[in-house]
């Protein structure tokens, strides 16, 4: 106990002495003088004679001499002068003096540049479009679709970044300077996981679809594609028709109308290559497969210099690039056709994706298939004989579908990305009915193929490039005949009459794209490419109505083309506190079937007055060189044509675009205005002529038409933790005008209706998925001919004066979600399409009655209407499973 004492004695005395010798040191005073003599020395004499302390390297210090005097003088004092300019400082440790080399001093760090690259945490695959942001000063970038992202001039030595991207958890992660110094920040992103498997809840629904950044632009999350209660649960395209600004009420008509423009104006790009065809069963569904695809975004008007070739919007759709850390299969079925999609990597640097559907309907008739073909082929009149699933029966419809998406991506260094890609959709139809009368035979052969060849790089902090090489292949061939006997009045003497339609298209497209983009500082980024497109082209419509051999109408109209469009393009954009985005920019393009230069002026401004409100802007000029003429009857016959300046004028749209976007705690308003004026569209209108000896002749003429279209397009979007629906709404008017139509006065256009309602909601329990749809439109046109007497369009006559029946109709789904494992789930469930039957009218096109002499001598007309419907009720059942 003793000794314990006497050593904490010790150590007291220790501490107290110890705190008592700086004191000491500082006491002392010096006083000597020195000549050339070397510091080491002078320290050794000091040591000896002043009892002060110091801990050097005498080797180091030999070489180093001091000449001068000492005048009473502190030992710091004098350490500071045989020091000076030696390279050798002093700090005092414990009353040592220790003499070490001089650090020196520390530059000002000059501003780095983060760059990095954007991941899924699971596959592996690059996130295009996540938002990457800076939390001490709100400073952003946006990944491109290679998921790469720039933020030059960041000067602290280290900064927290968010990192968000549609369908993943939010991340918050601090980057130091070190990391960024050297090599590319990599995020990796967590996927929304909808089950935590312990427990079988629900954490969180995540969101459909949010708004972007720019105006008119919306993000779809492609992973819930199958939310959606459509016909087909891997449809892309099947969420954008329950946008504000997207017709939803035109099932197979017409494909997609995005603020009352023709579907032919919407440029579908699948990576770097044209999409001209995306329907399957005559537009029942689109022939885009979900599973393959990483991203969808729509733009539906004003949007940015990128995108020419398209007068209306653009879809952009990425596809995937393939799971890069371990192998995966996804597969499904419905009555209709089977699909199944493989992934994975090869090797350390590649990856790859394959995905393919088929339909049964070749082999298997299912009621589900006889539905959707008699309404969607509605000019064709089936038997109504009961077809059994898997007969054989030579007047049942024969019909397949398939296609496929393949890409393989290879990553050489950690900037660069090299992809081929490719993908392919094709119809069959064969049809032929001979039991009774109208006697039909009908064949068709319609799709698209594709190839991509794509390499990206991220130069270095200031410089990525992208180049593209696209060919697009489109192949339609069409031919209807049929044969009718009509008997004349109570007597019995039929009429004969006799229709014969064919239509023949190829078309090739080559595009060469190469774009680059340039962060010039944080606030400026400047864009710029070049692209060159080739499409050639040859069609070919033939279409003969006689009565009693007696002919109708004859029409044979060729059409081919050879069309090279050479553009350039430029754009500047600029951001800053309160100012989101602007971007000015412009697109330059030569035509050689007219030989002119043609030029598409750009502007788009995002204003943030606060972190949950932002302003809205756009405005630009808009040109189409290559554009669809739709004919009559079913929306497959149509034919592509070029704008050579003669026959087919160049198609130029201004549009105008300005709203607003507020966001807070899961609820989305966005509210959008529009108007939009587009010249020189193309239409096949249908002529009826009287010429001698009460004959009468039908004729097709191309007429051009101007088009003006405004509005306001609204959505309103919640979200909650188990829920998610959303209210979309359009206001609108469409109007066209032509100087050969309706005494060159306007009129209204076919798919003028004033309100436009969209309900969606989307609830998860536990394993369980309910989901629900419903549509309305106002009254659609028509036009109604008007006749006087002598056969002549009456004075009351007005085009496109008349209105059909609103449209609405309810669609649901039902679905369960089980985990098998960690890594497999499987899925199955039902959609109704159109659950409570409504027969909608779709459109009602006019044409000459089979027998026009006749009717008109008994008094008759000579006008007949026919009546397009939309799909009655509707069940699809599907399976699924992932592993």
């Amino acid at each position: 106990m003793f000794r314990i004492r006497y050593q904490f004695l010790l150590l007291l005395l220790g501490f107290i002495f110890q705190g008592q010798l700086p004191g000491y040191a500082q006491k002392v005073r010096i006083n000597e003088s020195y000549t050339n003599q070397s510091i080491a020395d002078i320290l050794s004499t000091l040591s000896a004679k002043y009892h002060i302390k110091f801990a050097y390297d005498p080797v180091a210090l030999k070489g180093i001499s001091f000449t001068g005097n000492f005048r009473n003088d502190s030992p710091d004092k004098v350490l500071k002068m045989l020091l000076k300019d030696s390279g050798f400082e002093y700090v005092l440790l414990n009353n040592v003096y220790v003499i070490k080399k001089a650090e020196k001093p520390i530059a000002e760090e000059k501003p780095r540049t983060i760059q990095g690259i954007v991941r899924d945490k699971i596959s592996g695959e690059a996130l295009p479009y996540a938002s990457v942001k800076i939390l001490e000063n709100n400073v952003g970038a946006t990944t491109n679709t290679d998921g790469f992202f720039t933020i030059p001039d960041v000067k602290a030595d280290s900064v927290s970044i968010e990192v968000r991207y549609l369908g993943f958890e939010p991340i918050q992660m601090k980057v130091a300077r070190v990391q960024y110094n050297f090599k590319p920040v990599v995020v990796e992103l967590d996927p929304k996981q909808f089950i935590i498997p312990d427990v079988e809840v629900f954490k969180n629904i995540g969101s459909l679809l949010v708004t972007g950044n720019r105006p008119g632009e919306i993000v779809i999350d492609t992973r819930k594609v199958g939310d959606i209660p459509s016909i087909s649960r891997i449809d892309i395209l099947a969420p954008l028709q329950l946008l504000p600004g997207v017709d939803g009420t035109t099932e197979s008509l017409s494909g997609l109308l995005v603020r009352h423009s023709p579907a032919d104006k919407n440029l579908i790009s699948y990576d770097g290559f044209t999409i001209y065809h995306i329907n399957h069963l005559f537009g029942a569904f689109s022939s885009l497969n979900s599973k393959a695809v990483k991203d969808v975004r729509i733009y539906r008007g004003g949007f940015d210099s990128r995108w020419g070739g398209r007068a209306s919007s653009v879809i952009e759709i990425t596809g995937k690039t393939g799971n890069e850390n371990s192998v995966k299969v996804d597969a499904g079925t419905d009555q209709m056709a089977g699909d199944l999609t493989l992934e994975g990597p090869i090797g350390k640097h590649t990856s790859f994706i394959v995905s393919a559907r088929r339909s049964y309907t070749d082999f298997y008739r299912s009621p589900q298939f006889l539905n959707l073909f008699e309404s969607a082929a509605s000019d064709l009149t089936l038997s109504k004989q009961n077809f059994t699933a898997f007969g054989t029966d030579p007047n049942a419809p024969s019909y397949l579908f398939y296609d496929a998406n393949a890409k393989i991506n290879v990553k050489p260094s950690e900037n660069d990305v090299v992809s081929v890609s490719g993908y392919m959709g094709r119809d069959k139809l064969n049809f032929q009915q001979m039991i009774s009368s109208p006697f039909i035979t009908e064949h068709a052969l319609w799709g698209n193929m594709g190839a991509g060849v794509r390499w990206a790089k991220q130069w270095n902090k200031w410089l990525y490039q992208n180049l593209t090489i696209g060919l697009s292949d489109f192949e339609s061939n069409y031919h209807h005949y049929d044969s009718t006997l009509k008997r004349q009045g109570i007597q019995a003497v039929y009429d004969t009459i006799v229709r014969n339609y064919t239509t023949n298209t190829e078309l090739n497209d080559i595009s060469i794209n190469l774009n680059a983009q340039v962060n010039l500082t944080n606030e400026f980024l400047l864009e710029l490419g070049y692209q060159s497109n080739f499409v050639n082209s040859s069609s070919l419509e033939n279409y003969f109505h006689s009565v009693n051999t007696i002919l109708v109408s004859d029409t044979v109209r060729p059409n081919n083309f050879n069309s090279e469009i050479n553009t350039g393009w430029l754009q500047f954009s600029y951001k800053t506190n309160g100012l989101k985005s602007l971007s000015i920019g412009s697109r330059v393009s030569h035509h050689n079937l007219t030989n002119q230069y043609y030029f598409e002026p750009r502007a788009q401004m995002v204003i943030s007055p606060s972190t949950k409100f932002d302003i809205k802007f756009a405005a630009g000029l808009y040109k189409q060189f290559i554009n669809l003429i739709y004919l009559t009857g079913n929306a497959e016959r149509y034919l592509w044509v070029a704008s050579d300046g003669v026959r087919f004028p160049v198609v130029k749209s201004k549009h105008f675009v300005t709203g607003f976007n507020f966001t807070s705690n899961g609820l989305t308003l966005d509210v959008e205005g529009y108007a939009k004026s587009t010249e020189g569209l193309s239409y096949i209108q249908t002529t009826i002529k009287r010429t001698s000896g009460n004959r009468f002749v039908e004729q097709s003429k191309i007429f051009y038409i101007d088009s003006r279209a405004f509005g306001v397009d609204i959505l309103v979007r919640k979200v909650w933790p188990n829920a998610e629906g959303w209210v979309s709404y359009s206001l609108s008017k469409a109007i066209n005008q032509s100087s050969n139509l309706n005494g060159g006065n306007e009129y209204n256009a076919l798919d003028d209706h004033l309100h436009e309602l969209k309900l969606v909601g989307i609830y998860k329990w536990r394993k369980w998925r309910v989901v629900a749809s419903w549509i309305y439109g106002t009254p659609k046109p028509w036009d109604e001919i008007i006749l006087m007497e002598s056969l002549t369009l009456s004075p009351e006559y007005e085009k496109n004066s008349s209105r059909l029946q609103p449209y609405h109709r309810l669609d649901t789904g039902l679905s369960y979600l089980v985990k098998i494992s960690t890594d497999a789930e499987l899925e199955a469930g039902i959609k109704i399409f159109n659950v409570y039957n409504r027969e909608n009218v779709l459109a009602r096109p006019f044409a000459l009655t089979d027998t026009p002499v006749a009717d008109y001598l008994q008094g008759k007309s000579i006008i007949a209407y026919h009546d397009i419907y939309g799909y009655s009720v509707t069940p699809t059942f599907f399976f699924n499973i992932k592993f």
